[in-house]
């Protein structure tokens, strides 16, 4: 696939598949046209296996902007809602309704690939997104993100059935993480597809 012109979320996103010997294949002019799509469909072979969305989770630039713009000796800042989780929950919340334009009766497998280039914004973060959990190293799980995991993506978190998550970023981990939906009715393939042994997958414990 001729990578010109695509973004690095894109980028990543392809050669994740590529990989596991998937390709990607983006949707036709005509296609973006007639409404909301996702960034690919996932072949293995001549197969169509699955539909992809990348997102790009890029560094907050809020108090850069205000530092920027403001006068000398200007104080800047102030209270606001943790911008991690409302970047994360808003890229959930539009690949899900990208999925539903071409996959409504999900019968195929929806995957967001999403790339941090914040550090910021890792891995962890998106766990607790989803579950609404805060986890402690010594093992406590502190439900303070509720708000954000049963809000506007309560239900749409469930139409992706993986999450893929790369670090972009100095020091950041080479190797992509992935959330799996294990109630998904397409998890075992996505297994399949992806060459990883359920057996091995670590629980994430929600409460």
């Amino acid at each position: 696939m001729n990578q010109t012109g695509l973004n690095i979320g894109e980028q990543v996103a392809i050669a994740f598949f590529a990989k596991h010997g998937l390709r990607c294949e983006r949707f036709s002019e005509p296609e973006m046209r007639q409404g909301k799509t996702p960034d690919f469909r996932v072949f293995k072979g001549e197969e169509f296996v699955l539909y992809s969305e990348a997102k790009h989770a890029q560094k907050d630039a809020w108090l850069d902007d205000q530092l920027s713009e403001a006068p000398p000796m200007t104080l800047v800042g102030g209270p606001r809602h943790d911008p991690v989780f409302n970047r994360l929950s808003g890229h959930i919340h539009r690949a899900a309704e990208q999925f539903q334009a071409v996959n409504p009766n999900h019968e195929y497998p929806n995957v967001l690939v999403i790339t941090s280039s914040d550090r910021s914004c890792m891995f962890t973060d998106l766990i607790s997104t989803l579950t609404g959990n805060f986890y402690s190293e010594n093992g406590d799980i502190d439900p303070i993100y509720k708000s954000v995991s049963e809000g506007r993506i309560k239900e749409e978190k469930y139409a992706i059935d993986l999450y893929v998550f790369k670090d972009d970023f100095p020091g950041g981990r080479t190797e992509e993480h992935m959330y799996f939906q294990r109630d998904s009715t397409h998890y075992r393939r996505l297994c399949e597809l992806l060459g990883s042994d359920p057996s091995l997958h670590r629980v994430i414990p929600r409460c």
